[in-house]
Parts: structure tokens; sequence; C-alpha cells
């Protein structure tokens, strides 16, 4: 497996304009390919630029499944890997080939995390033991940052002795953040500039929120006055005033403030003594001010809340005219709570094993509830599907993604690729952008396609681009005299000629320019 990260990849990255959506104002992305090549085609461009990986990869059940999800390896073929033996053959063989293939796909996604970025796997109890041992040497144990349990159905399975209900996600940071995780009044300031990954809050229910008394400040719930430990500071005597009946903490605990602080909360309405005015002293807290903090969210995730598989189906369904063109999507609902939790406005999405493509789906729809403009990047294998109108799946994951954008009205859109043989001469060179470094929503122009120029615009930069293989002379003092910020040539197109490339970047180098080499051809 280490030996497949080692590997050159093969193949490159070449645009489908016309099965994109929106080609020339998209940054969104869809590659079709194996995605181990394709991970280390995007590598140079998307290195530690991803906010959140998810993924769902296939659950090693050796069960039929349109994505080949059985990884048990043959006896003689393991015996070989394994030095012989027979001890443990059964289950190491079970696990040998399904880990084979993951191991370099998770190395290289944490190479695409952003330092506070994180990713999220889903998987069953077939794998969710290696997995872990796997991710903990990846990541680093310290980075380990939950592991949901899903409630992937809520109707009984009677053909056996036990239900299983649930799936899980596990989440690993590339790097966690280990103090001020809780965004909070005190720290809010901070919070967002702090290093590492910490969870962003859930919102906050008003449906919990109240206002009995009609409180001017609004809706409120009372919250316990007494917190965990024992320190004496936090330990008094609270008076009802309305009672006269005193109260001290619960045994083993304090109170939540000083008593000087609490004086100041009971002057200012804050503290009640329950319903009836009788019971123990409790906090105010008030919608208005909770809810730009949030709530810290659960690992329990309830199918009533995030879903079940039978509505991922059911969701698929709806797109595509009451057919289930794929088996067990996972439900948008799930992977919007994931992008709650881990991504802001701007951030990027990433999917390698992007499916029926509810990733991209669940992006749109967060993006139209918030306002965000999240990107993704969805790479999915061109596995048949014995269907027609869509042939593979990742023209599957294409169309899905056309049909939930016209329900969402949105024109986002998406670029498509495709992992291929290099392109004929004078084709466009999208397969430099990875390799300069740009991502592949970036802008890509003619200028005189014969000669092989090429006009690259990213962010605040502009590159002019010559794919042709030895240019001469005056082709590139041509090109010099339109000013160009920095100028690309194919790898070896200076060979043999080092006064011409001493010339070349002196006269760059006056001007603020680079000389830069791409891909040879």
């Amino acid at each position: 497996m280490l030996r497949q990260l080692a590997e050159p990849a093969a193949g490159v990255l070449q645009p489908q304009p016309e099965a994109s959506e929106h080609f020339e104002g998209s940054a969104n992305l869809i590659v079709e390919g194996d995605n181990l090549q394709v991970l280390k085609r995007l590598l140079p461009a998307y290195r530690q630029q991803v906010k959140m990986i998810y993924i769902d990869p296939p659950y090693n059940t050796g069960r039929g499944f349109l994505y080949p999800d059985n990884f048990r390896q043959p006896l003689a073929s393991y015996r070989r890997e394994a030095g012989g033996g027979s001890g443990g053959e059964s289950e190491g063989r079970l696990h040998a080939r399904w880990l084979n293939m993951m191991y370099p796909r998770l190395k290289l996604a944490r190479e695409m995390l952003r330092e506070d970025g994180v990713l999220f796997v889903s998987i069953d109890d077939h794998e969710v033991h290696t997995l872990r041992m796997i991710l903990d040497e990846i990541f680093g144990a310290a980075n380990f940052v939950a592991m949901f349990p899903w409630q992937s159905r809520t109707s009984r399975q009677n053909d056996t002795d036990l239900s299983v209900q649930h799936e899980y996600v596990l989440a690993y940071a590339r790097q966690r953040r280990h103090k001020q995780r809780r965004l909070k009044p005190d720290n809010a300031d901070l919070w967002h500039r702090l290093e590492g990954f910490a969870a962003y809050p859930a919102p906050v229910d008003p449906s919990r929120y109240a206002n009995p008394d009609n409180d001017p400040r609004g809706p409120w719930k009372a919250d316990p006055f007494d917190a965990p430990n024992l320190r004496p500071r936090l330990t008094y005597a609270i008076t009802n005033p309305a009672t006269g009946q005193v109260h001290w903490p619960p045994e083993g605990r304090c109170w939540r403030t000083g008593e000087d602080r609490f004086r100041e909360l009971l002057a200012d309405g804050r503290i009640v003594f329950g319903r009836r005015g009788r019971t123990r002293p409790q906090l105010k807290v008030f919608y208005a001010e909770k809810r730009a903090y949030g709530e810290t969210a659960s690992t329990w995730l309830d199918g009533a809340t995030f879903g079940t598989a039978t509505a991922g189906t059911r969701e698929l369904q709806g797109l595509f005219d009451g057919a289930s063109p794929f088996s067990y999507p996972k439900p948008t609902s799930l992977v919007r709570f994931l992008l709650r939790l881990a991504t802001g406005p701007d951030d990027l999405v990433m999917d390698f094993f992007a499916g029926s493509g509810v990733t991209g789906h669940a992006t749109l729809a967060q993006n139209q509830e918030d306002g965000g403009r999240r990107r993704f990047a969805l790479v999915q294998l061109p596995e048949p599907t014995l269907d027609k109108r869509w042939p593979t799946i990742a023209d599957l994951t294409r169309e899905r993604l056309r049909r939930s954008a016209a329900v969402l009205a949105s024109e986002a859109g998406f670029r498509a690729f495709r992992l291929g043989p290099p392109p004929p001469a004078g084709a466009p060179p999208w397969h430099w952008l990875p390799e300069l470094g740009v991502p592949l929503h970036a802008r890509l122009e003619s200028l005189d396609s014969e000669r092989g120029l090429y006009r690259l615009e990213h962010q605040d930069e502009r590159a002019t681009l010559c794919t042709a293989a030895t240019p001469s002379g005056a082709l590139l003092e041509s090109i010099l005299a339109d000013d160009p910020d920095d100028l690309v040539l194919a790898e070896g197109a200076l060979e043999g000629r080092a006064g011409l490339r001493d010339r070349l970047q002196q006269q760059l180098a006056r001007r603020g320019a680079r000389l830069r080499f791409g891909p040879r051809g």
C-alpha cells in the first residue's frame, strides 16, 4: 500500500465541458476516475486547502453493491503477503485488501486537509475497529474527534436475533484543538483564529425557550445554577428572597459563580427559583443572548433528526421519478449536519467516494439555507451501472447534481473532469494546472492555440502558458512583449539552451515575473 503512494499518478485530468453545468463560471468540481490516481493529481493544487472531507467508502460486507465492495483476499494470496503461517488467516484475509485499498487514500486525504480541517468517514461494524486503528496511525490518536453512532434504520430486522439499526461516522482532525473548543462570549474574538479543529456550535432550538413572565429580554430557559466539582469560593448559602429557604449546592458540586456575581444576577432578574419560586436557584438563559454562541452538538445522530438510509433512498426517488438508481445512499440531512459542524460559508468540501453525489447535493442545500458559498470537489470511479440512462456511477453523480440543483434553483454548477491519457497536441493544457499548484476552477483561455499559447488567471495572478515542445526565440520574445506576470513553458522546452533560459529569467525578474515549467507537452 505504501508502494501505491510512491508510484507516479497514472493519467492526467482533462475537462469535459459537455458533461458540465456552467463550466466557465463554476467553482465546483466532479472528477471521474480512480480516486487514488485523482487524489495524486489534485494534491499539488489542493494540499491543505480542504476544510472538510466526507467519504462513504465500501463497507467490505461481501454482499453485492454498485461499487465493488468485497475486498476479501484469497487464501493463497494472503499467505504469500503475510509470510506463511495459519494463525488468524481467516480474520486477516477478511480485512487485508480493504485496508490496503483505504490506507493510501486516507494518507492523501490528510494531506488535503487544512490545519483546522476534519475527515468524516461513514462505516459499519465490519470495519469500524480496523478503520480506527489506521486512522490513529495516519492522523494520530490525539486527533480523534468523535465516533458518531448514526441510527441508519428505525424498522426492525425480523430475520435474525438482533436488529442492527446503526452505523457510525468517524471523525479525525488534521490537528485537533485541545483548548478553547467551546465558543463562548469571553472567547468569541479569539475562537475563530485559534489553530486546530473545533466543531462549530449547533443552532439553538428556539422551541426550548419561553417567556412565562413577559421578561422584556425575550424568551428564556432555566439552567441549573450548580456546577461540577467542589470549590470553596463557589460554595455558599443562597437564600430564596420570597420564602427565606436556604440552599446549598448539591453534594459534590458548587455554584456556577461567586457570591458577588450571584447578587448581580439576582438584582438583574436572572435568578429564578422554579416556576412557583420554591425550588433550587436557576439561571435565566435568554435565547437572544445564547443564539450567537449556539449549543454543544451531540454525537448521537437519531434517524428522526438526521435521516435514515430509507430517507436517503426516498430523496433519490424524489429526484429520479420514483426510481432509486443507487443503493444505500446517505441522507442529505446527515451530511448537512456535518457541514454545519465543520465548515464556514466559504470553505471547500471534498468527497472521493462520491457515489450518488450526496455530498454535492448537501453542499448546495446548505448554501441555500445559510447563504454560504461552499465549494465541493467530488471524485467517482466510472463503475458500470447496467443502466443505459447513466451507464456509470460517475454519470449518475453528475445527473444527481443537475437534478438537485434544478430543485434548489441553484446555478452554482460544476466542472466535470476525467482521468485519462494526455491530450492531443494543441488541446488546452488543463492538466498543467494542478501541477502548477492552481485549482481546476481557475480560468484558462486560448491566446493562440496553433502556437500553443494560453492565459491562466487565478485570483490576482496571471500567467502565459506555452505548450510548444521547443518554442522558438521569436515566439518567446513575442510572449515577453505582452508583459506576462509569469511565463510557464513545457518541461524540457529550453533543454540545451541555457543562454536563452538565463536571458528569459533575467528579463522576467526585472518585471517581477517568474519563469516556470509545467509538464512535458
